[in-house]
Formats: structure tokens, sequence, C-alpha cells
């Protein structure tokens, strides 16, 4: 079991890392505010992501669990879009501004991390 944890943690830092390195590389010279409200939503994705998988390798053993793992993630899925909005509310809602191209630009994180997790969620599901 540790070892898949270690299995997820690698996969989310190489695929993470190259996702940020490339995006910021596509975004050319942007604002300082924006670079780090990017890597903390990144970093946001990362550890909520990780969290969620780790959750998911440890409540698949638990025969009570498994049939409600589904429920459980989608409820983790609204809670996490939940929370990032909170977190980025005055950057994406308009109190502060941020042009469109860069507000659409901090949905990139969540779509990579998603993925990610979708991935792994299923691996896990089907090892039943």
């Amino acid at each position: 079991m540790i070892k898949q944890i270690v299995h997820f943690m690698v996969v989310f830092i190489l695929v993470g890392t190259t996702s940020f390195i490339l995006h910021q590389f596509l975004l050319g010279d942007t604002e300082p505010s924006f670079n780090s409200l990017l890597q903390k939503a990144y970093i946001f994705h990362f550890v909520f992501s990780l969290s969620v998988i780790t959750a998911f390798q440890l409540l698949s053993k638990k025969e009570s669990f498994f049939d409600q793992l589904g429920f459980i993630y989608m409820g983790l899925l609204v809670f996490k879009i939940a929370a990032y909005t909170a977190m980025c509310y005055p950057q994406l809602m308009g109190d502060q501004y941020l042009p469109r191209f860069y507000r659409a630009s901090l949905l990139i994180p969540v779509f990579v991390f998603l993925v990610l997790e979708v991935f792994f969620v299923s691996k896990i599901m089907q090892r039943r």
C-alpha cells in the first residue's frame, strides 16, 4: 500500500511540475501577483488531489466504505471546487481586476489534477 501511495506521489509531482513549467512558459511574462496565484492554484490542487487519492487507497481496503467511494468522491469534488473558489474569490469573481484570459488560465490546474484524480480513482475502484 505504501508503494502505491509513493507511486501516486511521483506521478503527481512529475505531471504537476511539468504542467506548471509548461503553463508558465506558454504564458510568458506575466504580473508577479498572477504568478504567485498560479503557483498557489497548482499547490492547492496537488495537495488536495493527492490527499483524495491517498484517502481512497486507504478506504478501499475497508469493505464497508468501498461501496460508498463514488459518493464520497463526488462530495469531495464539490468541496474542492468550493474551497478553490473561496481561495481565489477576489481574482475569479472580479473584486480585483484580472483579464479573462488569466481567469480562464487558472482553470488549467483544475483540469490537469482532475484527470489524474479520475484516472487513479478508477484504478483503485477496478482493483476489486
